[in-house]
């Protein structure tokens, strides 16, 4: 009966930050897309000014995100200045949140969020690049979208490992949408991000991460009860140029690898697919 009464009061206070946190984060999505969605017609023409609006809305948009919940960024290095590809390792979808925040640019993303319902329509808001990895002929279409941002000077960022990962290292970096950079050897910036949680809560691996075959429900439940999370960022010194794709790639991966440190061995993130947060 004790052990009971102790855990209680915790499941009352994770179920109070779902209740507010959840809302909250609805509310504030709405509150950056809706005057961009209402301003966009009129600011398209004008792209400059179109572009330093839509940073700006994202960059508070991001932030105020993470602070919803309550998730504390430490950023180390410089984001680059735009124009710029930045690419980055993928481990969570609130990766989003922690870039958009501190280099807030036009990303790529996997096609089937664009049929998402509400997060469809603020994505192509923002200027979203999606991307149906499968597809030869879409690669091709998207990286000649990338090229034409990058000249437009728009920062793009990708997660060109293709797939989100536990934070167990850095997996290899696709390198098709790498093109435009390397037929034109232009400067490829990179980052590298990871996660903690608190030793009382779920480790980072399973309850931030969300990769595999896990649902985003109860994942995304479950990581707004989270009472805090730390955010580690880190931007790279100097970007790398190659007329090579996959040799540009390859340099790429070898340094994010070596700065990242990782969050979980390869060994317990494979013996934890059995946790019930796996179909």
């Amino acid at each position: 009966m004790s052990g009971l009464n102790l855990h209680f009061p915790r499941r009352l206070v994770r179920l109070w930050r779902l209740f507010w946190r959840g809302p909250a984060f609805l509310v504030l999505t709405l509150a950056a897309w809706l005057p961009l969605f209402v301003l966009k017609p009129f600011l398209a023409r004008r792209y400059p000014t179109w572009r330093k609006v839509r940073s700006g809305i994202m960059r508070r948009w991001g932030r105020a995100c993470l602070a919803v919940l309550g998730c504390r960024v430490t950023v180390r290095g410089a984001p680059p200045a735009p124009p710029c590809l930045l690419v980055s390792n993928h481990i969570s979808y609130i990766d989003i949140l922690v870039l958009a925040a501190h280099s807030p640019a036009r990303f790529v993303s996997k096609a089937e969020i664009a049929d998402w319902p509400l997060a469809g329509t603020v994505c192509r808001t923002v200027d979203i690049l999606f991307v149906d990895r499968g597809r030869r002929r879409d690669v091709t279409r998207v990286a000649d979208q990338i090229a034409e941002a990058l000249e437009a000077g728009d920062p793009v960022i990708l997660f060109p490992e293709g797939t989100s990962t536990p934070g167990d290292a850095v997996a290899t970096l696709k390198p098709s949408l790498l093109a435009p950079a390397a037929a034109r050897q232009l400067p490829v910036h990179w980052a590298v991000v990871r996660y903690e949680t608190p030793d009382d809560e779920d480790p980072a691996f399973l309850s931030v991460a969300w990769w595999g075959e896990m649902p985003l429900t109860p994942h995304a439940p479950e990581l707004l009860k989270l009472g805090r999370i730390e955010a580690e960022l880190e931007f790279g010194e100097g970007p790398f140029r190659h007329p090579d794709r996959k040799e540009l790639a390859r340099r790429l991966e070898g340094r994010m690898a070596a700065a990242f440190r990782p969050m979980v061995s390869s060994g317990e993130a494979a013996a934890s697919t059995s946790d019930r947060r796996f179909p």
